[in-house]
């Protein structure tokens, strides 16, 4: 059953459970769509630091990236749509900043609940969990053992 949010959370669902089940939390990192980011490119520290005083200012939104590979970059916003990505990008255009638009990854890391049991067993758990939870997870799978007869 997945996915959860931390590992904490999932601990406190099974908490309650008071069923013979062995259930484990797996932890799994997850790669979820790039966000659009409207960003001024890197540039100069002293330039970049200016700059990004200039656009705080104006009072413009912004953040200076003060790591990675677009360390002295300033980040004018993230974006799920790509329209308002771009929709930003040309309204900063229009006031002579000098944008691009850029791909953003990111991860997540998400947990799952793991148990084994009954088939019978297995059913009532899952939907102990599910109430406990009160939200729906985004997969819910039941297999059966592999290697054993079944008529």
């Amino acid at each position: 059953m997945g996915w959860l949010p931390s590992r904490e959370e999932a601990k406190e669902l099974v908490a309650p459970i008071e069923m013979d089940v062995d259930i484990r939390i797996d932890e799994e990192q997850r790669a979820l769509p790039p966000l659009h980011w409207v960003i001024i490119p890197p540039q100069p520290d002293a330039v970049a630091q200016s700059q990004f005083r200039s656009i705080q200012r104006q009072g413009i939104d912004s953040y200076l990236v003060t790591e990675g590979e677009n360390r002295n970059a300033i980040s004018l916003g993230l974006f799920e749509s790509r329209e308002a990505a771009i929709s930003v990008l040309e309204e900063k255009k229009r006031q002579n900043l000098n944008v691009v638009l850029a791909n953003f990854p990111r991860n997540q890391i998400s947990y799952a609940l793991v148990f084994e049991a009954e088939p019978k067993l297995a059913k009532s758990t899952v939907q102990a969990v599910e109430t406990g939870y009160g939200k729906n997870f985004d997969f819910i799978e039941i297999n059966p053992c592999k290697s054993v007869a079944t008529p």
